[in-house]
């Protein structure tokens, strides 16, 4: 997997940055907007039974545009939304503390409790507009919220409610008001990691449909196309094909790899069943990669024999490759599941062969048809006589185990005579063809020459010769 350029990754934390603030503000508008049409409900029903009916009103307008605010949030309008709770919110409150709420020696003022919250939001949700709007916004709640706290101030009229009244509404204003703090901070708190804002984008990227699958071709000694290895790539909207270092990672440390694990094993059995009735196409045996949170799951196998019979496929046309990685923990445990993948006819390939914790104990114990040899030893391969006698005896390890030896990462036309003359049965790498789209794949297929007979069989039918 390719690391992400610093360019690359910096437009994806502003891509996901913007992802992140757009569901704050959505986050915080419902909040709000529900808060207003409860408050308005409450009220407004109370008023109604006292015969108040200019206060009915009121709460009518202001009930409404709570509603218009959840609804222009949920559509995605949050500019249009934004601004209406804003100025509506101010100006309410604004003249109910003056107005209706005035305080007295045995009720206190509650409405202007409200301005926190609200002051929270103006804070979030207008960062990224003009300082008169961004700054002037919160700092205007503020200063109202200071000077409803510190002073008397207020219109001592017949508008005034009663203090019999104002003494329990003060309690269920606090309670509310200082219900949506809670609830502003909380979102500002859970949505705080630029993990949680990327995390969010590819999981909308999974639900929207935006990943795609690339194919690099495996071929045989006499460059024959034999199969190819699925490689997931992500069509973003703004960056285009990003690769999958920059988001694998991400996926497993939050769980995504298992969605993403399941589309793609859907998506190589759909191409897999369009091959399966094109001569030309229709021997190929397509490899997936598959994490340590798929092969861990108590249903894996049942996943993919579903995923197979649904789409009509062959399942010695799948073959599964798994990473050394996979097998630190609960051995046993995998190598029933491996078991009854082969059972069902599925092949399996140990993939970046070498790198990790190698051991021949395993290596015997699991059903295994296919060894690839990691690309680090393949690049050097030439020069270093330490990656030269590591794959010869991957190379000897392979025909002693009756295992078939894919080499990736051959990117020169010695590195694959060397390979071949050594007993490499397949190879995969620039040298051939870089993935492909599944298009330019197919296209790729037809000009090579026919694959030998043969080599996209079980390993076990396949006869090393050694060079």
């Amino acid at each position: 997997m390719n690391l992400p350029r610093p360019s690359a990754a910096a437009d994806w934390d502003l891509s996901a940055e913007e992802a992140l603030h757009r569901r704050r503000v959505r986050r915080m508008l419902v909040a709000g907007g529900s808060v207003m049409g409860a408050a308005a409900l409450w009220w407004g029903s109370y008023f109604a039974w006292q015969g108040v009916w200019p206060l009915v009103a009121s709460d009518v307008l202001i009930g409404s545009a709570g509603v218009a605010v959840v609804t222009l949030a949920l559509r995605g309008h949050l500019r249009a939304a934004s601004l209406l709770i804003l100025p509506v919110l101010l100006a309410v409150l604004t003249l109910q503390s003056l107005l209706l709420d005035v305080p007295t020696p045995a009720a206190p003022r509650s409405v202007h409790l409200y301005l926190l919250p609200l002051a929270v939001f103006a804070l979030v949700a207008f960062r990224h507009d003009p300082p008169w709007l961004a700054r002037g916004a919160p700092l205007l709640c503020l200063a109202l919220f200071l000077v409803f706290s510190a002073t008397q101030a207020g219109w001592v009229g017949g508008h005034r409610l009663p203090d019999a009244l104002r003494v329990w509404g003060s309690w269920i204003n606090a309670v509310l008001a200082v219900s949506t703090l809670f609830v502003m901070l909380y979102i500002l708190q859970t949505d705080a990691s630029p993990l949680t804002a990327r995390q969010i984008e590819l999981r909308k990227a999974l639900a929207r449909g935006q990943m795609v699958l690339h194919y690099q071709p495996q071929v045989d000694a006499a460059q024959g196309t034999v199969g190819a290895e699925a490689l997931v790539r992500w069509r973003h909207p703004t960056r285009g094909l990003v690769m999958p270092g920059e988001f694998i990672p991400l996926a497993e440390r939050t769980g995504l790899i298992l969605p993403l694990g399941d589309w793609v094993l859907t998506e190589a059995c759909r191409q897999l069943a369009r091959w399966a009735s094109d001569p030309a196409l229709a021997p190929l045996v397509l490899s997936v990669n598959v994490s340590a949170a798929q092969l861990h799951q108590a249903d894996f196998v049942s996943r993919v024999v579903h995923a197979l019979q649904t789409h009509g496929v062959a399942p010695e046309r799948l073959r599964l490759e798994l990473t050394e990685s996979v097998l630190v923990q609960d051995l046993q445990s995998i190598a029933a599941q491996l078991g009854a993948l082969k059972a069902h006819g599925v092949t399996l390939s140990l993939d970046d062969f070498g790198t990790g914790f190698s051991s021949l104990s395993y290596l015997k114990r699991l059903p295994l048809h296919e060894l690839k040899i990691d690309k680090s030893f393949v690049q050097d391969l030439l020069e270093d006589g330490s990656d030269a006698t590591i794959v010869e005896s991957m190379l000897t390890l392979g025909r002693s185990l009756g295992l078939r030896v894919i080499a990736e990462g051959v990117e020169t036309e010695a590195q694959w005579r060397y390979l071949r003359d050594h007993g490499c049965h397949l190879f995969q790498g620039y040298w051939f063809s870089p993935p492909l789209a599944p298009e330019a794949f197919e296209a790729f297929v037809r000009r090579q020459p026919p694959a030998s007979a043969g080599a996209g069989a079980d390993a076990g039918s396949v006869q090393a010769s050694a060079g």
